[in-house]
């Protein structure tokens, strides 16, 4: 019995997140009502209150599970030689999940998300490091990694019919993976 009683809550727990991803899509986070997600997700309005205390919790379930899909592909990516077929490999992976990086980052909660994949991101990778950080400098390279790859990847999302994949992922390449890259082969004159 519990296993299918788990099996239900897992179940209405995927509707409601795709629901408010759908709606996120649509229309601006403060738009959205709790009854919106109930009946997108078709469940009842008390049933949504039985997993989420509010439409910020679910939100932020959403999110965790965004950032959580991000870093796995990220941390792998930045260890790679190749540095634009890694750009291009995440770029993809970005684009293969489009509706929901597309409303959690560049839709109404974008800056919300933004900061707490930063804050994540940040976090995740500054563990995962293969040497300790020698100074400010290291923690600097890797906040501008992780914030100006976000930043680009909002713009590139609400520019999806100007910029294609292979061009964005030159753009990431060009504007933060390569510069990033010389600054960690040659310390500034005065560090």
């Amino acid at each position: 019995m519990s296993t299918l009683s788990d099996a239900r809550v897992v179940r209405t727990r995927d509707a409601l997140r795709e629901a408010m991803t759908a709606l996120a899509a649509e229309r601006a986070l403060d738009a959205i009502t709790v009854r919106a997600i109930a009946a997108r997700a078709g469940v009842g309005y008390a049933t949504f209150f039985r997993h989420y205390s509010d439409k910020e919790a679910l939100l932020a379930d959403v999110a965790g599970r965004l950032i959580q899909d991000f870093l796995r592909q990220v941390r792998p990516l930045l260890q790679q030689s190749d540095r634009r077929a890694a750009a291009r490999s995440m770029c993809a992976f970005v684009h293969d999940r489009l509706p929901l990086y597309k409303a959690l980052l560049a839709g109404g909660s974008g800056e919300t998300v933004r900061a707490e994949m930063l804050r994540a991101t940040m976090d995740t990778m500054a563990m995962a490091r293969t040497r300790p950080a020698e100074g400010p400098l290291d923690d600097l390279m890797l906040f501008h990694l992780v914030s100006a790859t976000l930043n680009l990847l909002s713009w590139w999302l609400r520019h999806l019919d100007e910029v294609d994949i292979d061009t964005m992922a030159e753009m990431i390449d060009r504007a933060v993976l390569t510069p990033v890259s010389a600054l960690r082969t040659r310390p500034p004159e005065g560090c």
